[in-house]
């Protein structure tokens, strides 16, 4: 990478996590520290890149309360970028049906790249809930139920492909090249992805993969619960209430699927 192009890199990544830092905050707005401390950019290196997006309407700044805010260039982008993320809006019956049968955290997953984007979460009516993904968060595949229920289903080869080359991505969630391999094949005999404690102990997540006409997987149903609203028997259950519904979209979303 030349260092010219390494710069603008790092440009785009800076002005990511402000925007980032801005979109967690969107009412109350960021004072300068504020977007500072929670990007961890030096005041001088957070300032440059405020008035850019500034400038370029992708942030504005109120003098009275000497905060930032997103700006309305945004905005606009996000209706442009409506059919693009069309599935995302189609999703949500689907999720919302299953949360209210299963009274737990719905999580609807699909492949960008070689990682899993949550494109839709619906919370159910159990009191005790597993949050462990907000909508737009990536993980490497194979890292979660959703994602794993993805990686799973690939061919030997583009599995064996993603363990090799995502190595290093997955170690912060300490999963090693083996246990991913374990994971894998239990998926596939058992006919469902499993996690349990991944991310919290005494969490398990169960999920199912969502193919195109051609048979990929491109796409997941997920449950979240505390481990013991997921032991067996129910755990079976479970799974095979996702994959009625994992096959009720394939069927009704093929459209949207085959552009995965």
């Amino acid at each position: 990478m030349s260092g010219e192009s390494g710069a603008q890199h790092q440009n785009i990544a800076r002005a990511a996590l402000i925007l980032e830092a801005l979109a967690g905050c969107a009412r109350q707005g960021l004072r300068l520290t504020d977007v500072s401390r929670i990007t961890g950019l030096s005041k001088t290196v957070a300032h440059r890149g405020l008035a850019g997006l500034v400038a370029h309407g992708m942030a504005t700044y109120e003098n009275e309360s000497a905060r930032f805010f997103l700006g309305d260039r945004l905005f606009a982008w996000v209706g442009r970028a409506g059919e693009r993320f069309e599935l995302a809006e189609r999703a949500k019956p689907y999720l919302l049906k299953l949360a209210e049968e299963l009274e737990d955290t719905i999580y609807f997953a699909i492949r960008r790249g070689d990682e899993s984007v949550c494109y839709g979460r619906a919370e159910g009516s159990f009191p005790i809930k597993t949050l462990t993904l907000n909508v737009g968060d990536r993980r490497p595949l194979g890292i979660g139920s959703g994602s794993l229920a993805i990686a799973a289903y690939q061919d030997d080869a583009e599995v064996e492909r993603l363990i090799r080359e995502y190595s290093a991505a997955r170690a912060r969630f300490q999963r090693a090249d083996a246990l991913i391999r374990d994971d894998v094949r239990r998926a596939r005999e058992e006919g469902f992805s499993l996690t349990e404690g991944y991310f919290i102990e005494g969490m398990t997540g169960v999920g199912v993969p969502i193919r195109n006409s051609h048979g990929i997987a491109v796409a997941s149903l997920s449950v979240a619960a505390i481990s013991k609203r997921l032991e067996l028997p129910r755990r079976q259950q479970v799974a095979a209430r996702l994959k009625v519904e994992a096959a009720l979209m394939e069927r009704e979303l093929s459209l949207l699927f085959a552009q995965l």
